[in-house]
């Protein structure tokens, strides 16, 4: 701590004052949008001040009105005309997506009294998801569970799963719901993907069943039997990062075989070759099969990546900087 009249507030303090959560306080200081003031360099505690207070609180309003990070971050750093352009865009936005909700709630309200609650979301949202998550579905016959999407429904959002062992890729979407029960459902990668990207698109269901409804376009989707593996533990368990790097997503040569990536105090470099890229944490040395890390960052929102290394023998975690509702873990392999 230094000697300064400046106060210091604890990451519990400042979280209070700031009405943001100590878990968005640490995301956005990871992304370098509201960096601390003062990291203990032993505890590695984190402590801000009172006039960072006006920057947390754009952040966090912007964010309540469903500004995405990257707008955010030009909202922050251009001047107050910039700013307020970009905001009155967003309304607009928001506005139009009102208008789409209120013409599918139309359809919603005969669903009432379905014994499943009823989502609705952006068609368009709803066809990213599934393209970014579907990737990472297993293709092996000998675990037929992992060929399809674990698409789970509760009463404000819609989350879809997908694993191989080697990936995994999870999503989720903000919806509109109906009163009743959450559910789940194993739905076959190929019969998630055909109906238009435009509108909304609801999802309901029945107690052996799954229904996408796009523009009045009905498709009953195929599932998938089985207990599909427990996702949250997976994630939860996960080993605190020892190494974070920020790198554009087209790092991953356009190769086969097996990557070799070295982060440390030098930078990044893959197979050799220098990486323009932030590195954080200590020197680490891992290995990865390439068509699995290409197919892994391939499915990203946006040109960056925060990439999370905990030792050479974890999962990575692969975040895009972007869209923090889209996680994809990476297996490494032995070099």
């Amino acid at each position: 701590m230094t000697d300064s009249d400046e106060e210091f507030l604890t990451i519990g303090v400042f979280a209070r004052s700031s009405g943001l959560t100590p878990s968005a306080l640490r995301f956005y200081d990871d992304c370098a949008l509201l960096v601390p003031a003062f990291i203990d360099a032993k505890s590695g505690y984190r402590y801000y001040t009172r006039a960072q207070a006006k920057r947390a609180n754009i952040i966090r309003q912007l964010r309540e009105i469903g500004m995405p990070l990257d707008k955010v971050a030009s909202a922050l750093d251009g001047d107050g005309a910039a700013a307020v352009d970009i905001v009155d865009r967003h309304v607009d936005e928001l506005a139009a997506r009102a208008r789409a909700a209120a013409e599918a709630a139309v359809s919603i309200r005969r669903l009432f009294d379905e014994k499943y609650c009823t989502a609705t979301v952006s068609a368009a949202d709803f066809a990213s998801a599934v393209e970014q998550v579907a990737s990472a579905a297993g293709t092996s016959e000998e675990f037929p569970v992992l060929r399809g999407v674990l698409v789970e429904v509760d009463g404000g959002s819609v989350t879809l799963t997908a694993t191989d062992r080697y990936r995994l890729s999870t999503r989720s979407l903000v919806v509109q719901s109906s009163p009743g029960a959450s559910w789940s459902r194993i739905a076959a990668v190929g019969s998630l993907g055909a109906l238009p990207a435009s509108g909304n698109c609801v999802l309901t269901a029945t107690d052996d069943a799954m229904v996408l409804e796009v523009e009045g376009v009905q498709q009953i989707v195929d599932l998938v039997d089985g207990d599909f593996p427990d996702w949250r533990t997976i994630i939860d368990g996960l080993a605190p990062t020892a190494t974070r790097v920020v790198v554009p997503r087209d790092f991953v040569p356009l190769d086969s075989g097996t990557l070799r990536i070295d982060a440390g105090p030098d930078g990044l470099t893959v197979e050799g070759v220098p990486v323009p890229a932030r590195v954080t944490g200590s020197e680490m040395t891992v290995f990865f099969d390439a068509a699995v890390l290409q197919a892994a960052v391939a499915s990203a929102v946006g040109p960056d990546l925060m990439l999370d290394l905990a030792a050479p023998d974890h999962p990575m975690l692969v975040r895009s900087a972007v869209d923090g509702a889209l996680t994809t873990l990476v297996m490494p392999v032995l070099g």
